[in-house]
């Protein structure tokens, strides 16, 4: 059997008949200039082994280099750029333009975090980070990669720009006609900011490719992508959604055993070159697609509203039996330590002293943890008066 993919047959001289059947091809390439802001689609970009070019190079952090993301900080969805021949311009409704220039950059080394990477940016300006100051509503920095991105990922053998972890994500366009079917909301491809969006394959074909080839590049598909709170987020109105969508459709057919729950794939290029829109996939090796149960026809019963009493390091508060108590906690004005807000980091960890919660096995929880009394705040429910400490 050929190494392309099943949908597309071979002709008996064992080369695919482009007459008779359609190759998959990209339809939108995204560029996301700051981490966590909006992205620009291109018709065309150069793909470098540490991303698309211009992609992730700048990041918000903190002033210890701790990043600052739109998980926690939904108002950056609605800051938007355009590239320059010298830099970019960042605009946000309720500022005036942020006109960014390389040469005027510090370009002071900062030692900075991404999801435990430490690594070495470098300082852009004072004007940059007072605007984000103003729109985060803390003193933060805007940092720069350089020419070349001093994050190396020993993992994937490759070096990687402020991205979460892997340099491209890359999702079909019938995977998300396929969750919009199952959903009572209809959701963009914005809400998953791929890279790389391919159109003319079957729903979730990408979940089979092991390498592909595009224009000049050749890919591989290194896993699937894990979804985070992010994806609730509406990148117009940086309001979250109140039903949890679409993390909640996708529990029900795209989660594994540990509670994960995935959209899209990760990839990583093997050499630099063009990609455009309208370029062709070409699948050259396969690979067994992941299980995830279907429980989308499941009956769910509905559990009666309950007030309880919280007790989260002493402070006590009135919450329910239905909201997850990170949610409830900021609600009450009660901070808890977080990030990822799904059950990946374990930033929000803590120690139930009593009471009883729904706790879900999430990555972030070590096995036994959960018997030992360990819960995450960003996930679990409480079910009664509970008790718990960092």
């Amino acid at each position: 059997m050929s190494k392309i993919e099943s949908e597309q047959q071979l002709s008996p001289s064992g080369t695919v008949d482009s007459d008779k059947y359609t190759f998959p091809q990209i339809s939108q390439i995204n560029i996301y200039p700051v981490k966590s802001i909006t992205g620009i689609s291109l018709s065309s970009s150069w793909v470098e082994q540490q991303g698309l070019s211009f992609d992730r190079r700048f990041m918000v952090a903190d002033m210890n280099g701790k990043m600052v993301t739109a998980r926690d900080n939904n108002q950056m969805v609605r800051i938007k750029s355009a590239l320059q021949a010298n830099g970019l311009v960042l605009t946000y409704p309720e500022s005036d333009p942020l006109h960014l220039s390389f040469s005027d950059f510090m370009m002071e080394e900062v030692s900075c975090n991404v999801w435990g990477d430490e690594f070495q940016a470098y300082a852009t300006s004072e004007a940059a980070n007072a605007w984000f100051t103003y729109i985060i509503g803390k003193k933060v920095q805007l940092l720069f990669t350089g020419e070349q991105s001093n994050r190396q990922r020993e993992k994937i053998q490759t070096n990687v720009s402020f991205a979460d972890g892997y340099p491209l994500l890359l999702v079909s366009q019938s995977a998300l006609d396929e969750l919009n079917q199952r959903s009572p909301k209809t959701h963009t491809m914005a809400q998953f900011r791929p890279n790389i969006v391919v159109a003319g394959t079957k729903a979730f074909a990408e979940d089979g490719w092991k390498r592909i080839k595009i224009g000049e590049v050749e890919f591989e598909i290194v896993k699937p992508c894990a979804r985070c709170v992010l994806t609730t987020v509406n990148p117009e109105t940086a309001m979250r959604s109140e039903q949890n969508e679409p993390l909640k459709t996708l529990s029900t057919f795209r989660a594994d055993e540990s509670g994960g729950i995935f959209f899209g794939q990760n990839v990583i290029a093997k050499n630099e070159g063009m990609i455009r829109q309208g370029d062709k996939v070409m699948v050259l090796e396969s690979k067994a697609k992941e299980v995830y149960p279907d429980t989308s026809g499941d009956a769910i019963e509905e559990e009666t509203l309950k007030a309880i009493t919280i007790s989260v390091n002493g402070y006590m508060f009135d919450g329910d039996n239905q909201g997850t108590l990170l949610d409830q906690a900021e609600q009450a004005g009660v901070a808890i330590t977080s990030s990822c807000r799904s059950g990946l980091c374990g930033a929000c960890k803590m120690t139930l002293e009593s009471g009883k919660v729904d706790q879900p096995d999430m990555p972030a929880l070590f096995p036994g943890e959960i018997e030992e009394g360990k819960v995450l705040a960003c996930c679990c429910v409480p079910k009664s008066d509970v008790e718990l400490v960092d």
